[in-house]
């Protein structure tokens, strides 16, 4: 299953799961000593920032889930909803500050959080393509969202985060599909290294500082008829034959 549709069944199963129990009250309203976290994104020119994803969980509001046999059990309560990030005045920072303990009824406990981008739709490479959004996902307690964004699994971290990536274009011409997507590559994020996932521990602040190199694009093309290997372009016009789907990123970190 592709990333795109599990990220839709994610939502869906939120969704379906506050539909079917309406009556649990989902009002945050955080105590004046809530714990809270300020998320801060650095957004450089055409990129788009899409709204912040915040999921909290409720040991008080239960809601129910089934197994393969289709006996119900009780499972925290869900609740998952979107807000813009603010802008900061002459600054091409945006931020949000949000409650980790989300008080309410309910007495919501923040769970994860996913930060997105994409590059600008007027963007020429974005043309005749699909494109797919890059995302960071914090989680505050066990997983909330599913593996199926393309982040890598969580690595721990305790504190305050600073975060620099280096992103550069990555188009994959599938002829199989005739379909051409685009995304940004930040390294294989299958290892933890150039993970884009955080289980958190103490932190009050993170800043995502994205280093975009526009003019540095990775061509993928599947070989075209199949079988074979992809045949892998890289900025400086050098080209590999490969079977992994993924380019050199240490590679591409010398050709900035």
């Amino acid at each position: 299953m592709n990333s795109l549709n599990k990220k839709g069944l994610l939502l869906l199963a939120v969704f379906l799961l506050s539909a079917c129990y309406g009556k649990t009250d989902q009002t945050l309203s955080p105590p004046e000593n809530a714990r809270r976290v300020t998320i801060a994104v650095r957004v450089p020119e055409g990129i788009t920032l899409l709204p912040l994803q915040m999921l909290y969980r409720s040991e008080r509001c239960k809601t129910k889930s089934y197994n393969s046999s289709n006996e119900a059990y009780e499972i925290r309560g869900y609740n998952g909803f979107m807000q813009a990030f603010s802008p900061i005045t002459n600054s091409n920072i945006r931020q949000q500050r949000i409650a980790i303990d989300g008080g309410g009824p309910c007495l919501w406990q923040l769970n994860s959080i996913k930060v997105s981008f994409k590059i600008a739709d007027g963007n020429p490479l974005v043309k005749g393509k699909e494109v797919f959004a890059t995302n960071y996902i914090f989680d505050f307690d066990d997983y909330g969202f599913s593996d199926g964004y393309g982040t890598g699994k969580a690595k721990e971290s305790r504190g305050d985060l600073h975060i620099k990536t280096d992103f550069f274009p990555r188009i994959f011409i599938n002829h199989m599909f005739e379909k051409t997507s685009l995304r940004f590559f930040g390294g294989d994020t299958d290892y933890e290294k150039w993970s884009r996932r955080y289980k958190l521990q103490d932190t009050e602040k993170i800043l995502i500082e994205p280093i975009m190199h526009m003019n540095k694009i990775i061509i993928l093309e599947s070989p075209n008829p199949p079988p074979g290997m992809i045949t892998l372009t890289y900025p400086d016009g050098s080209v590999e034959k490969t079977q992994p789907m993924e380019p050199d990123y240490e590679k591409l970190l010398s050709m900035k």
